[in-house]
């Protein structure tokens, strides 16, 4: 299936890109698509980064009601 591109600004950018990788044009399409693709599917399934810094905080008020001693501290 083809695909037909009206947009003059897209159109500009594939040519572009495909005149700096020295890809054909096609090639150059099908790269950027499987490239932006893998960029989004690297972080599926990973903690977004503030249920992460919610999770680390959770944790410090945990340790810090224990009152354990710091590394800096003796006996550490």
């Amino acid at each position: 299936m083809g695909l037909n591109i009206k947009n003059s600004d897209t159109e500009s950018a594939i040519r572009a890109l495909a005149e700096a990788t020295g890809e054909k044009l096609t090639v150059a399409v099908h790269n950027a698509v499987a490239e932006k693709l893998a960029r989004l599917n690297r972080g599926k399934g990973k903690p977004v980064l503030a249920d992460y810094l919610v999770s680390l905080g959770t944790l410090q008020q945990a340790l810090a009601a224990r009152k354990l001693p710091k590394a800096s501290e003796p006996g550490r």
